[in-house]
């Protein structure tokens, strides 16, 4: 367990130190195994909360495991503290305080407090000797009832550090190129080759030069269908592979593409990284320790596609071990999947990270805005029957699920604006291009005005527009009834954010027709019926 680093103290306050939190959560396996090894019901533990304190200090809140022997700390504390001070109303020259007492360990507590008694009980009047000598014999007990209790807290302390915290691994880059061959004996030596070993399964002692060659032969044969198979999956870009060779005394490695054998250094930046990646996260995903791996802006050198692969990966590790980025690039954030993001925010104090929200900036939002309609861009068709504008992100993603939902089987496609006012725009390019639009907007002021400009401005006629809901002011959230009010309200979640929840629930097939009202249903059957008279 590393300490934390010299250069992680913040740059604004010299005196303030770093700490790091976290909690986990125990499946029933572990508290089951917590709960016999200290003979507690471990049950009421949900989430074990832990902060490392700068340098390398360990904190365990309160785990509520109490033993049954034992008083919780405070009380035994607390009688402990009250008998101190009886003590030392009888006894002036009573050696501890509360402050002492709050300070020293146990053992030290008690080897004070015997040479104290052996003195003190003379110097007082007889009448009280046996009283005070019961009440230094009870404080002598709860002193060992405090240690028997810290005694069993450290125990078990040490036993979650060392057994379930995970084992944090953190990948800044991948530097490590594998080599482009390496002498037999020194495989044990180099971390990325035995990485490679690890995830193509290959026993060393079935390769050395004692070994019969044809059995070398083949092994190396099926070593190399594996690498071959296992590497396409995560490298779409061309057909290459990895493939092994090897003599007496080295094994040689090679980047295969068609016909030619490439070494792996002198292929690209983006491509060498990729290597790297594949071989370090899948061998850390194979391992039986519990690891949490943490990657700073994977993907860096590689194009688009490339990175959409990077995310495949990474989504096949997550079965097995958790995984936390860091990235600006849209195309390494699962649209599907926005629940799981978290933005990284500057402030004053600091780096906060926070839940995606409507209130966070447009610089901060753009990755996520993008990995959301990158592809929506393909509903713009030149085709002046079909083209339906709307007036942002959320609106497309309701009507495409709904779309899905009543099983449309006639092309409509939806073009989103960026706001009710950027509806015009996008109108008056389409009519340009000679399309005749369908405008889809809020029943509300804004809605209305915008609705009055393109008739205005473009001459869009008045049945080419559709304000939602039809009979009363509002949005097309407001399409959904009050039984299913939980798809748009969610005070933590910004409108995007609750219809791509919703447009990926239906994609998945977990939000169906059977789960939503027939009210709703109705709503929104009306806005298709329209547009399929409008469009006919």
């Amino acid at each position: 367990y590393k300490s934390i680093r010299e250069e992680a103290k913040p740059l604004w306050d010299e005196k303030a130190l770093p700490e790091i939190r976290v909690s986990i959560k125990l499946d029933p396996q572990e508290i089951k195994k917590l709960s016999e090894k200290f003979k507690v019901n471990a049950n009421n533990i949900k989430v074990i909360n832990i902060t490392k304190k700068y340098p390398n200090t360990y904190i365990i809140e309160d785990l509520l495991i109490i033993n049954p022997k034992l008083k919780t700390l405070q009380k035994i504390e607390a009688d402990i503290n009250k008998l101190a001070e009886e003590l030392k109303s009888k006894l002036p020259n009573f050696p501890l305080s509360k402050e002492s007492i709050k300070s020293k360990h146990p053992d030290a507590l008690l080897r004070e407090i015997e040479a104290f008694s052996q003195n003190a009980l003379n110097t007082i009047d007889p009448k009280e000797r046996d009283r005070i000598s019961k009440k230094l014999q009870d404080f002598k007990q709860k002193i060992s009832l405090l240690r028997e209790r810290d005694n069993f807290k450290n125990e078990l302390h040490r036993y979650i550090i060392q057994n379930l915290i995970p084992n944090f691994i953190f990948f800044r880059t991948f530097e490590d190129i594998l080599p482009s061959q390496i002498p037999i004996t020194q495989v044990s030596n180099n971390s990325i080759v035995k990485d490679l070993f690890k995830i193509s399964g290959i026993d060393l002692s079935h390769i050395q030069p004692s070994v019969d060659i044809r059995r070398r032969i083949k092994e190396k044969e099926k070593i190399n269908i594996k690498l071959r198979k296992e590497y396409e999956e995560f490298w779409t870009q061309d057909h290459s592979h990895l493939y092994m060779e090897l003599d007496s005394n080295s094994i040689y490695f090679f980047v295969k593409e068609g016909e030619e054998y490439y070494k792996p250094e002198v292929r690209s930046k983006g491509r060498q990284w990729h290597l790297s990646f594949y071989i370090r996260v899948t061998a850390r995903s194979l391992e039986e320790n519990k690891n949490i791996i943490l990657i700073d802006d994977p993907g860096l050198f590689l194009h688009a596609k490339a990175q959409r692969d990077i995310l495949q990966k990474l989504e096949i590790t997550a079965e097995r071990n958790q995984i936390v980025y860091a990235t600006h690039s849209p195309y390494l954030i699962p649209p599907k999947k926005l629940g799981r993001v978290r933005l990284v925010i500057r402030a004053k104090e600091g780096t906060k990270i926070k839940k995606i929200t409507a209130k966070a900036d447009k610089e901060t939002l753009t990755p996520i805005l993008t990995a959301i309609g990158e592809d929506i861009s393909v509903g713009i068709r030149v085709d002046k029957k079909n083209s339906v504008i709307v007036e942002g992100y959320s609106d497309y993603l309701w009507l495409r699920a709904w779309e899905k939902l009543l099983n449309i089987n006639y092309e409509i496609y939806f073009i989103p604006s960026v706001g009710a006012d950027s509806s015009v725009y996008v109108g008056c390019i389409l009519v340009g291009w000679g399309l005749d639009p369908i405008f889809i907007l809020d029943n509300d002021d804004k809605g209305k005005q915008v609705a009055k400009k393109l008739k205005e401005k473009i001459l869009i006629s008045e049945d080419r527009i559709i304000l939602v809901p039809e009979k009363k002011k509002g949005s097309i959230e407001d399409l959904f009834e009050d039984n299913d009010e939980k798809y748009i309200s969610n005070k933590n979640k910004s409108k995007v954010l609750l219809a791509q929840d919703f447009y990926a629930g239906v994609e998945e097939g977990k939000i169906t027709l059977n789960d939503l009202s027939q009210e709703t249903k109705n709503n929104f059957q009306q806005i298709f019926n329209k547009l399929k008279k409008m469009l006919s």
